[in-house]
């Protein structure tokens, strides 16, 4: 007996000291973060949604920590924890439930000014796991997403998704269909997405995006809910159960407008200066090209202002061997590889020739050893003429079966690779049936018009030219707005069909990249950024005055950017940091060949009393 009451009293000292510590913990901890919350006893099953936010978290350089909900509980919701800690986010999966008594510490943090991003099925279940009456945040949100009380198997279903601001919501060009709005995907056209029902209680929301059934059913899939001094952002799909599996586009989206739009979070920006970045990758797979390079260079579609990535199959045949209709880069085409040369980066195409390989991986006649063999096979022809080790690769016809493919690629060296899945999305670190591929190979998801990306899928689908070079223009103008890096890819072959259009877009990027606006650069310039970007050590230090920046990086810090709210104002240092700002932050860039530096900015424009 009096070990059990030791026991109790020990286990009841022990949490007094554990709420103690976290408290002032909370008090002398000035670390600015943005906390992505689970709820432990779910993480086994919804882990790999957790590293699918966590991931894109670190590729947007947001400065966040992983914290579980019981944790989070020991902390006040005061003025001094929400300066350091405005937005939460609670993911799919990992917090469909949690203790009832918590939701009263959401909405104290809401209504003294935090901000929570909410993701699909949050509080929808008991600990049991039986889908409660209403979603836990039903009257916080004034929107019940879960009506399985009521719907039974009906309360979750799929179905096409309608942007309702799509530059607010920084949706690439041509990833919705003009005519209704609706997100679609290259090859597939307008995409079906898991939601659940949902029963309107408030009407005072804003809502960015809708949902439409195949019973011709209609209901939002993403709301802003302004509460007192919070705001709660609902996204009604599973974000990061899509991101896991391949659709990196939808996450990204909808996250980095909370943290950069609705609640503008300093943070480090993903690309080279803070400009707009663009690829533009040329696939060149058949001898009908030794016409159209040429062609390019005379007629002024290769420009010294901008480099591109030019991607090769270099077999001397195409569709089966002795068929003479390959590229044959090291024999009648290695000339024009050496014109290429002066234009941009050198990649290859897949393995020696074009629909063979592409044909041989489908069928499954190649195992993983003859992949890798013909993608050796090309990459050493290629290397004889570009004195380079080949950093970058495209797959024939998109056929690139996870994660078997990448991780061939990694043996190979290579860095940066075309890819057909999250499509329209930014560079990243894919993910593959709930698991990240490679963390030092970066995915370029293709740009698509709709659900064509070539010029030549384009022609076929019957699009105009005027579509055509709206949506080039159009590629052009987000990546300089958003600050964002995308992927356009074609054939030289495929110039015919869109000639002109190409010529206006190449003038509008010629105009751009003078005004030092965007930078159309190659897949490898990007991918090793990247890659630096991803190795910076950085932390944020926050007070009701002060906010400090520190940024390590041993490989350096050239071109990297710290963006901060426009009402922040620098201190320290003044000089050798290039300024811009935009609507919504302020950029510092690193010019500089510094491993380290630290920046101070004063907040709300006033400058720290010392």
């Amino acid at each position: 007996m009096k070990k059990l009451l030791y026991l109790l009293f020990f286990l009841i000292a022990l949490g007094i000291f554990y709420k103690i510590f976290f408290t002032i913990s909370n008090i002398k901890d000035d670390r600015f973060a943005i906390l992505l919350v689970y709820n432990p006893k779910l993480i086994t099953k919804c882990d790999y949604v957790v590293k699918a936010y966590e991931s894109v978290l670190q590729e947007e350089g947001v400065p966040f920590k992983k914290i579980s909900y019981e944790v989070l509980a020991s902390y006040k919701t005061d003025l001094n924890f929400i300066l350091k800690h405005p937005g939460l986010i609670l993911p799919d999966c990992a917090m469909q439930w949690f203790n009832e008594d918590f939701l009263e510490w959401f909405k104290e943090y809401v209504n003294g000014g935090g901000s929570i991003f909410i993701s699909y099925d949050v509080g929808v279940k008991d600990r049991k796991g039986a889908y409660q009456k209403e979603a836990a945040f039903s009257d916080l949100l004034g929107i019940n997403y879960c009506l399985y009380d009521k719907l039974k198997d009906k309360a979750y279903t799929v179905g096409r998704v309608k942007i309702i601001d799509p530059k607010f919501l920084g949706i690439s060009p041509g990833k919705i269909e003009k005519e209704n709005m609706l997100i679609s995907g290259y090859i597939y056209g307008s995409l079906y997405y898991p939601t659940a029902e949902v029963e309107i209680r408030n009407w005072d929301i804003k809502s960015f995006a809708q949902i439409f059934t195949e019973d011709k059913k209609s209901f939002t899939a993403s709301a802003l809910k302004e509460i007192k001094k919070g705001k709660i952002f609902w996204v009604n799909l599973p974000l990061g159960h899509l991101k896991a599996y391949s659709d990196d586009f939808i996450m990204r989206s909808f996250l980095t407008t909370f943290l950069f739009k609705i609640i503008q979070i300093p943070h480090i920006v993903n690309t080279p200066h803070a400009k707009g970045g663009l690829v533009i990758n040329w696939h060149i797979d058949a001898n009908s090209d030794w016409k159209t390079i040429p062609f390019m260079i005379e007629k002024g579609y290769l420009l010294k202002e901008m480099l591109y990535s030019f991607h090769i199959t270099a077999g001397d045949f195409r569709d089966h061997p002795g068929d003479n209709l390959g590229f044959d880069a090291c024999g009648k085409g290695k000339e024009l590889v050496k014109l290429m040369l002066q234009y941009g980066e050198i990649g290859s195409h897949g393995g020696w020739a074009h629909n063979y390989f592409s044909q041989g991986i489908l069928e499954n006649k190649f195992n993983v050893k003859d992949t890798e063999n013909y993608i050796i096979k090309n990459i050493k022809c290629l290397e004889t003429l570009t004195n380079y080790p080949l950093k970058e690769y495209s797959a024939p016809n998109g056929v690139h079966p996870q994660p078997i493919k990448t991780k061939i690629l990694k043996k190979l060296g290579i860095i940066a690779y075309y890819y057909s899945g999250d499509s329209g999305s930014a560079p990243n670190r894919t993910f593959f049936d709930g698991a990240m591929v490679e963390r030092d190979v970066i995915a370029f998801p293709t740009l698509s018009y709709q659900k064509f990306a070539s010029f030549h899928e384009m022609w076929k689908g019957g699009v105009s030219e005027k579509e055509v070079e709206s949506f080039l223009l159009d590629i052009l103008n987000y990546v300089v707005y958003e600050k964002t890096i995308r992927l356009f890819y074609s054939h030289p072959y495929d110039l015919p069909y869109y000639s002109k259009a190409l010529k206006v877009f190449l003038e509008k990027a010629k105009d751009l990249i003078k005004k030092e606006l965007l930078e159309i650069n190659t897949m490898r310039y990007f991918a090793e950024f990247l890659l630096r970007f991803l190795e910076t050590e950085y932390s944020f230090n926050i007070n009701s005055h002060e906010l400090k920046i520190s940024l390590k990086n041993k490989k350096g810090l050239q071109h990297i950017t710290v963006a901060v709210p426009k009402r922040y104002t620098i201190i320290y240092p003044r000089l050798n940091l290039k300024t811009k700002e935009d609507d919504y932050y302020k950029y510092f860039i690193i010019n500089g060949n510094l491993n380290e530096i630290n920046l101070i900015f004063s907040i709300n424009n006033q400058l720290p009393k010392h």
